[in-house]
């Protein structure tokens, strides 16, 4: 049922409001329709589809909120419409040291980085990236040096000038053009050049002569001191056609 009222009349006394009985019986008949009623159905939600919410839990009819507390150079102040969440000071200042000079921020300085010769900068989504856009090559440095063996990888070293080596080990095939000072070990199309200096080296192969007499074959087959190149022997011999 619905709360019943109370009928006071105009003015005190009158006559016309309920009598004290009826008045008490109404009185009654209300607390127990208010008795009767589901109970206290008060919610509270946290807005918002991100972001830490403030509302606890329901107990009872006790609402239990979360507290802010401050963190790490936070600072709460609260009165009595407001609370302030501020930043304290922090880092003051930063000192930014490069090869060459530094430069001191505080809390509203910028720095600019910008590239020098052959390198660009540029910012994306927070991210500082520093590229070299020069040419990738041997030919943009002016005084290349290998820190390791290089891999021509079965390429050709073209306009070769001169090589200066104390020493190239390993076999050399192809053609060689330029000069190549040092010494040089291994084989070039496929022959030990150090062999060439070696004593005997001129080897011609044997000597097939054509006989016709006793003479000649004795004359052939038997050994002539020659002497050396720089005293040789003034030995006159004809020993006809060499064939090879």
């Amino acid at each position: 049922m619905t709360v019943q009222l109370i009928n006071i009349g105009n003015v005190a006394n009158d006559g016309t409001g309920d009598d004290l009985r009826e008045a008490f019986i109404k009185a009654n008949a209300n607390f127990e329709e208010l008795d009767l009623r589901d109970d206290e159905q008060t919610t509270v939600s946290n807005l918002g589809g991100t972001g830490e919410g403030l509302f606890a839990q329901k107990l009872i009819y006790d609402l239990q909120f979360k507290k802010l507390s401050a963190g790490a150079n936070v600072t709460l102040t609260a009165d009595l419409e407001k609370i302030v969440i501020a930043a304290d000071s922090g880092v003051s200042d930063l000192t930014l040291t490069a090869d060459t000079g530094n430069v001191v921020l505080d809390n509203s300085a910028a720095l600019t980085v910008s590239g020098g010769a052959n390198i660009s900068t540029s910012i994306v989504s927070g991210v500082l990236t520093v590229a070299y856009t020069g040419s990738a090559d041997l030919a943009s440095d002016t005084t290349p040096q290998l820190s390791a063996d290089l891999d021509a990888q079965a390429n050709n070293l073209l306009n070769v000038g001169t090589i200066s080596t104390s020493e190239v080990i390993g076999p050399v095939t192809g053609n060689v053009t330029g000069n190549v000072t040092g010494n040089v070990t291994g084989l070039v199309h496929d022959v030990d050049v150090r062999t060439l200096l070696a004593p005997g080296a001129a080897d011609f192969g044997t000597i097939s002569p054509t006989v016709n007499n006793l003479l000649e074959y004795i004359t052939f087959n038997t050994d002539i001191e020659w002497g050396t190149f720089t005293t040789p022997n003034l030995v006159a011999l004809d020993l006809g056609a060499i064939v090879v």
